[in-house]
């Protein structure tokens, strides 16, 4: 009995040291990598305007026919709202779905679609804001490896000319993804926490949408613009387009004043009214 329970013992220990000498090597990707660099992304060359303090963010909307997107967007919604108002740059003012419905007839838009001729002005003028953020989510997979895909575009409202786009996958079965989230989970958690955390933060699509949000953000404040080669691509294989078309309002055109028909037809003023 006494020589069972010391084989047993010191096979317990032989497997523990094993197991000791294991885990540095499994996490010396975090400290070594290599890492994820955003690539897709473009910023206007003078950088985010000053002048800009206040972003209208409209409501995130799946990707087009992608029912994967349409299944996680309401768990998405909540933390991507939550993570921009972490910025320490602009305020951040949430039009909700039912608020966009009232305004303009539609719960959601995309950014390279046509917009109605009033949108931009009566966001500027209700809001307060002077930029509106669109946001798409593009990749949506819930089960390990976890993986996000986020389209963003910010608009000047004045100008109405784009300021800052990102078309990112973040895939947690790539190596750079998953050590750029360990490294980051290292950073946000006590030492003897992360271990047990990394684990889980790898499975949950909240806490990569939380890591996520939090890299796409810093190339918006940087000055010094970046401009993709090649655009991203989700894990369909869905292409992603470029630099998004802007399409700015088209008004409706002013209804035609009927001539009139007199016989002596008075002087026309040539004074014209200001729009």
């Amino acid at each position: 009995m006494k020589h069972t329970l010391s084989l047993t013992l010191l096979a317990a220990l032989l497997l523990s040291g094993a197991a000791c000498q294991n885990l540095p090597q499994r996490n010396l990707g975090p400290y070594f990598g290599p890492f994820h660099n955003i690539g897709n992304v473009y910023l206007t060359p003078n950088g985010l305007p000053d002048t800009v303090r206040r972003v209208a963010v409209l409501p995130l909307i799946p990707s087009r026919g992608n029912r994967d997107t349409e299944r996680g967007l309401r768990s998405m919604q909540a933390v991507f709202t939550e993570e921009l108002a972490r910025n320490r740059r602009v305020d951040v003012v949430t039009i909700t779905a039912d608020r966009l419905q009232r305004m303009f007839g539609r719960p959601g838009y995309y950014a390279d679609e046509p917009l109605p001729f009033d949108f931009l002005p009566r966001l500027r003028t209700e809001t307060g804001c002077q930029a509106v953020l669109f946001a798409e989510l593009s990749t949506f997979r819930a089960y390990p490896p976890v993986a996000l895909g986020w389209k963003l575009h910010l608009f000047d409202l004045e100008s109405e000319e784009l300021i800052w786009a990102v078309d990112e996958v973040f895939d947690g079965g790539e190596a750079a993804v998953a050590n750029s989230l360990a490294r980051h989970i290292r950073k946000s958690h006590a030492s003897h926490q992360a271990a047990a955390t990394e684990i889980l933060v790898l499975n949950s699509p909240r806490e990569m949408a939380r890591f996520s949000i939090a890299e796409m953000i810093p190339t918006l404040m940087k000055k010094i613009p970046q401009v993709a080669v090649n655009p991203a691509e989700s894990n369909s294989s869905q292409k992603v387009s470029g630099e998004p078309v802007t399409e700015g309002p088209n008004p409706a055109p002013l209804p035609e004043t009927p001539a009139e028909t007199e016989e002596n037809p008075l002087p026309v003023p040539t004074t014209v009214d200001a729009i």
